[in-house]
């Protein structure tokens, strides 16, 4: 990993502003170089898969109370630093988005534990698991992202 990556996010393409929690908390220090990495590593391997077509991340870290406000799950992989809700690219179609996360869970060399289906978007995550967990969830829209006001 350059000195440059580590200053915008953990990989090329996964920046700290994308992981930091919606209520303005930044990403935990302490997980930066071990579960942001693996997570990023993930993340890096979809969108090489989806030949490299912008995917927007919609959620990541979440602080406990947001988390709770927002009516995450209690013991959601979110508040760990350890998922990420994303939107499928462009032109992309949820299912064909699905396939290739399904695709790349497979892969000896995947960390992805964690899948959850949604009407809008799709869960990844790197929980410590042996087996990868899927569901199937209710909710229509994930958060969105801040918008910059700057």
């Amino acid at each position: 990993m350059t000195e440059t990556t580590i200053e915008n996010g953990p990989s090329p393409h996964l920046s700290w502003a994308e992981l930091a929690c919606h209520n303005g908390a930044i990403y935990p220090l302490n997980w930066r170089t071990t579960r942001a990495v693996i997570l990023a590593e993930e993340f890096e391997a979809i969108l090489t898969l989806c030949g490299n077509r912008a995917i927007r991340v919609l959620s990541a870290y979440r602080t406990k109370d947001y988390n709770t406000r927002i009516g995450g799950a209690q013991f959601s992989q979110h508040i760990q630093g350890r998922a990420l809700d994303l939107h499928a690219p462009v032109e992309m179609t949820l299912a064909n988005f699905e396939s290739l996360i399904r695709t790349r869970a497979k892969m000896p060399e995947s960390k992805l534990k964690g899948l959850g289906l949604y009407p809008t978007f799709i869960h990844i995550d790197v929980r410590p698991s042996p087996k990868l967990v899927v569901w199937y969830g209710k909710r229509k829209v994930a958060e969105m992202p801040k918008k910059n006001t700057a």
